[in-house]
């Protein structure tokens, strides 16, 4: 067997070793955060409100004003995309790119 071959086989039986200690690591902290959520009766909700800013949790997603395809559109607040500016560089008007109030993001 040449070398290349050796170290390829050590590679492939630790790549299984480390996968099946992953393994039996998550299960081991599944099991170490199921006790704790049990031990100091933690509910989803309080899981799903950590992290939140009062922000985000809040202001819904700006509606998009302005599309010129599937990919490219535009809120209108904010820095003004590649495609608007080429837009705009045309000659063009931007309106005509508006998209109806009542459709959103």
């Amino acid at each position: 067997m040449s070398k290349l071959t050796e170290i390829k086989a050590k590679i492939a039986e630790l790549q299984r070793e480390a996968d099946e200690t992953f393994k039996l690591e998550k299960l081991a902290a599944i099991a170490d955060i199921t006790s704790k959520i049990f031990a100091y009766n933690i509910s989803i909700d309080e899981f799903q409100k950590r992290g939140r800013s009062a922000r985000t949790a809040t202001t819904p997603a700006s509606p998009i004003k302005y599309r010129k395809s599937e990919y490219e559109y535009w809120g209108g607040r904010g820095p003004k995309p590649k495609w608007v500016k080429e837009v705009e560089e045309k000659g063009e008007n931007l309106e005509a790119y508006r998209v109806p109030d009542q459709i959103t993001q």
